[in-house]
């Protein structure tokens, strides 16, 4: 039998909460410095009123994490990637892959919120 309670699954989503900014890049980024620096295109503080924990379909926890609109742009390229970091951490949380679009330095965009799930062992 295995058995993941709720609580230790919390754990790992509130490490993920535990975010302070929201990052758009242009590739995978590996690190915190990637994330936050060399491959952002847009970043913008995230609070944690932007995440909420609920049960998943099918067992496990899971976390929404808020869409975002008006993000400032910062550097032109395509945008194929979302990281959240801590940065008085330098902590890279998560990344997951986005919809490709071109961003380009000056404008704004909007993000679709997007669900992250830690399912029950099997």
């Amino acid at each position: 039998m295995k058995i993941a309670p709720d609580g230790m699954i919390d754990a790992a989503l509130d490490f993920v909460a535990g975010a302070n900014y929201y990052c758009i890049c242009s590739g995978s980024p590996a690190t915190f410095a990637d994330t936050y620096t060399n491959l952002m295109l847009a970043r913008t503080p995230i609070a944690s009123g932007s995440f909420t924990k609920a049960d998943a379909a099918g067992g496990g926890r899971k976390i929404t994490v808020a869409a975002k609109t008006g993000i400032s742009i910062t550097n032109s390229g395509t945008a194929l990637a979302v990281g959240l970091v801590e940065a008085s951490s330098s902590t890279l949380r998560y990344v997951t892959t986005c919809t490709s679009q071109a961003l380009v330095a000056g404008g704004t965009v909007d993000t679709n919120a997007f669900v992250i799930t830690i399912g029950d062992p099997t």
